[in-house]
């Protein structure tokens, strides 16, 4: 990792500031999606996301021909990585966004749900199996479909909800603030102390 200041020295440059913190708010994205967002020409890209590279402000996570980026001093991704990379893709995130409300299912509702034949789904579910981002139970004929950490999927959706673009992930998370705000409520309402005079029996 880059000290403090070789790190200021690197992103002095505009544009690599501008590469850099797209990286930063939206670990996980691949070339073409951080061209699209930075709107830079594809060999100035490729020359500063080398740059960068090179002076371990950003490191790369090769997924067969695609290689996503995500900033060396950003929130730590080693435990989740295979988890946010499933999540840069619009059908496996929703079947994740899925399994995060029916807590599981099978291939066929998953299908259904997400609007995909059912052998592409099953082709999907069985990378996340194979990524340990989804766990398979066998009930009779059917398999099942769950989180494998349910937990570490609904944070990553919830603190980078902005850096996908998408409704479906708007939608899942202002329902899982407006739940955690109304607990908080309650619980509020339950601890609120008694006033004094409250507390004061009335004598007739």
């Amino acid at each position: 990792m880059a000290d403090e200041q070789e790190f200021a020295r690197v992103l002095s440059l505009d544009v690599r500031k501008k590469i850099y913190t797209v990286i930063e708010e939206s670990p996980g994205l691949h070339f073409r999606e951080i061209q699209r967002r930075c709107e830079i020409a594809v060999g100035s890209l490729q020359y500063h996301l080398d740059y960068l590279q090179k002076h371990h402000i950003i490191r790369t996570q090769s997924e067969g021909k695609f290689v996503r980026y995500y900033a060396v001093r950003g929130p730590s991704m080693h435990h989740n990585q295979n988890i946010m990379a499933f999540l840069r893709h619009v059908s496996t995130r929703k079947i994740i966004l899925f399994l995060l409300q029916k807590r599981r299912a099978n291939n066929e509702t998953i299908a259904r749900h997400i609007q995909l034949s059912p052998s592409t789904t099953s082709w999907h579910l069985d990378k996340l199996v194979e990524a340990n981002v989804l766990m398979r139970k066998r009930e009779g004929r059917m398999s099942f479909f769950s989180l494998v950490n349910a937990e570490e999927a609904k944070q990553l959706v919830v603190n980078y909800k902005s850096s996908f673009l998408d409704d479906a992930v708007d939608s899942f998370v202002d329902v899982i603030q407006e739940i955690s705000s109304a607990a908080e409520e309650k619980i509020a309402a339950v601890e609120e102390p008694v006033s004094a005079e409250e507390e004061t029996p009335k004598t007739e």
